[in-house]
């Protein structure tokens, strides 16, 4: 389907985006962003599901999957202890447009809010919200990232096949 990135944050239609973008905003205390060492995953318990923790390298530009909320996984599969640009169950295509919007991020220095459209088995049309939220240990260079993404009550099960190419829905055995 399609994907619509780097929309205001007026347009998000999602309580637990919203939700992390407060306690992201509460964590700067007068600086640019919040460093890892802000974040409090106990204050943060219902969010953990829907909720991917990355480590960001610069030299050269690689995204580290540190941690994956099960929620995510759910839609996502396992990613865990893995590079972007190794995850080949992702068409080399979606792994250079999430290069590109996490880059976004670093280079901003602000978070990220996008809006995806993924068709179910059914034949109809569900919408997910996204966000990227940097992180920096030194105030100005961002070192790690919080992406939170909101299936609104989806099923996993009942995304499309063709979906399974762009790195959502269940993977059974077999499929490519």
């Amino acid at each position: 389907m399609e994907i619509l990135l780097d929309i205001p944050l007026d347009q998000v239609q999602s309580p637990l985006i919203k939700q992390f973008h407060a306690y992201w905003e509460s964590k700067k205390h007068g600086r640019a962003m919040p460093s890892w060492q802000d974040i409090d995953p106990g204050e943060l318990r219902l969010l953990l599901p829907n909720m991917l923790v990355v480590g960001i390298e610069h030299d050269p530009f690689r995204v580290f999957y540190r941690l994956i909320g099960t929620r995510v996984v759910q839609f996502r599969n396992e990613l865990t202890g893995r590079y972007l640009d190794e995850i080949t169950e992702f068409p080399e295509a979606v792994r250079q447009d999430l290069a590109k919007e996490y880059q976004l991020v670093c280079s901003r220095r602000t978070p990220t809010f996008s809006k995806d459209f993924l068709s179910t088995k059914y034949g109809n049309t569900v919408t997910f919200f996204g966000s990227i939220f940097p992180l920096s240990s030194d105030g100005d260079t961002v070192d790690r990232c919080i992406a939170v993404e909101d299936y609104e009550g989806q099923n996993p099960e009942d995304i499309a096949p063709t979906e399974t190419k762009r790195g959502y829905g269940r993977k059974t055995q077999g499929s490519p």
